[in-house]
């Protein structure tokens, strides 16, 4: 068995409060230290088949055994490093909901063995592309004897409440609640989001009952109605006692949560590229901004790629159709919605986030680090901004300066991005004697402060250029 050495591991930021064990980087690999106390608990849950079941389902990461020793530690479980970390607060609300299910059917799942989860926040969720993996592998403990499910309450602060609000319309700010990881929303903020007066979320609740019910008319009535007198119990803090009760409850729970229908608000962008969404394979409905973004990516090959103001995600998809892990991030929550269903249909590896460039997530917790920033966890080999630097410099009044630092943060070597002049007719109604400095010329110097190689290709529709930039 070989000795890790305790001087070259980092501790991972996230990882200090769970007593079943620490998580850990080591030659660029991540690991996870069982404690001493817990090596036999979860060495059985390997040799039983339970784990590989859970990682053969799709609701826990992959998690093998491996021969390394690592002092204080009595067991080293080895995981996958995933593409990108994001978090709730980032995703759009089929994201959410979707974590959601996955806790509940991990949870079913754990409890049939007579296992349970000792937390089910969203921290404990991350994606694969558009697929929500449980990575938490120490929250997975004996269920409480008297099985009463521990994790109700934090579930409903962090999954049900903010879909409820975001169901309400509230989306914006049931998003930054969730930036609040100690307490999630509350079901007193939750009853304020609704517009409801005292706890009336248990209301609003039976109302997505009985909708669920209407549109499935005379087929789950009599399992519904158990469920709303069910759900009297879960409010008043009666959770089912008998085992039987206790997966009828997860499951009434899951109808709940799958019912939950966040409506739809079109934005002035949402439908933007409706008109231009050709195949990702060269064609003749190609334009010359899709096939230079194309020979690009296809050319250089990024392993990873972070599309800034990826709108409905076209240039994203396309890059994920052929091979590279994509972040597709846009301030607009209608369009990344639409490319997370568009992507996970395609089963193509693209992250859609809601982020907004001109102020992406920070680092939260002590020393800013314990959640680390966007900048952090989303730096990809690749950066796309197509159609963006325009709106930066005259909706969002910031200097190219400020646009070719925001960017640089996000790539470590390549960035491709639209330049749009003056001349355009989209531009000329924005420009201003105040903005005579956006120019190609002054562009370029401002790129070449964070690139040691900028070329210009051909966009669509011209004058448009692209610049592609390339760090040492």
């Amino acid at each position: 068995m070989r000795q890790v050495p305790l001087a070259e591991i980092t501790p991972h930021s996230s990882s200090y409060g769970d007593p079943n064990g620490r998580v850990f980087w080591w030659m660029e690999e991540l690991y996870r230290g069982i404690m001493p106390d817990r090596v036999g608990f979860y060495s059985h849950l390997f040799d039983s088949g339970v784990i590989r079941q859970l990682v053969n389902q799709k609701f826990l990461i992959e998690s093998e055994p491996v021969d390394l020793s690592l002092q204080g530690f009595g067991l080293i479980v080895k995981h996958p490093r995933l593409s990108f970390v994001s978090y709730p607060f980032e995703w759009c609300a089929p994201m959410l909901k979707e974590a959601a299910l996955l806790v509940l059917d991990l949870e079913m799942a754990l409890f049939e063995h007579g296992l349970g989860l000792q937390d089910c926040h969203p921290w404990n969720v991350l994606f694969e592309a558009t697929k929500p993996l449980f990575v938490d592998f120490g929250s997975i403990v004996t269920a409480n004897g008297n099985n009463l499910w521990e994790s109700n309450g934090e579930f409903f602060r962090y999954f049900v409440y903010p879909l409820l609000a975001m169901a309400s319309g509230q989306t914006r700010i049931a998003r930054w609640l969730l930036h609040d990881y100690t307490c999630g929303i509350s079901e007193v903020e939750a009853d304020f989001l609704t517009r409801r007066r005292g706890s009336q979320v248990k209301e609003r609740t039976r109302k997505v009952l009985r909708s669920f019910g209407k549109r499935y008319p005379g087929r789950l009535h009599f399992a519904l109605r158990k469920g709303l007198r069910l759900l009297d119990r879960v409010f008043s803090g009666r959770a089912p006692r008998l085992h039987e009760s206790r997966i009828v409850y997860l499951r009434r729970l899951r109808t709940m949560v799958e019912s939950i229908v966040i409506p739809r608000v079109p934005t002035g962008w949402s439908n933007y590229y409706d008109s231009d969404f050709p195949q990702f394979h060269p064609s003749g409905d190609w334009q010359q901004k899709h096939s230079s973004v194309h020979k690009v990516i296809t050319n250089l090959k990024p392993r990873t790629l972070i599309d800034i103001g990826a709108n409905r995600g076209w240039h994203s998809l396309m890059a994920a159709h052929f091979g590279v892990n994509t972040i597709a991030a846009d301030i607009d929550e209608e369009c990344i919605s639409q490319l997370f269903y568009d992507a996970r249909e395609r089963d193509l590896p693209v992250q859609p986030l809601v982020l907004d460039f001109t102020s992406p997530s920070p680092g939260l917790g002590i020393s800013n680090n314990m959640l680390p920033s966007a900048t952090q966890r989303l730096k990809s080999e690749m950066a796309l901004a197509l159609a963006l630097v325009h709106h930066m410099v005259f909706k969002s009044n910031l200097t190219f300066d400020q646009i070719t630092q925001g960017l640089s943060d996000f790539t470590t070597k390549y960035l491709l991005v639209e330049f749009i002049p003056k001349e355009d007719r989209y531009v000329k109604e924005w420009w201003t004697p105040a903005k005579s400095w956006y120019s190609l010329d002054e562009f370029q110097r401002s790129l070449r402060r964070h690139y040691s190689s900028v070329t210009l290709l051909e966009s669509y529709p011209e004058p448009r250029v692209l610049l592609l930039c390339e760090k040492q």
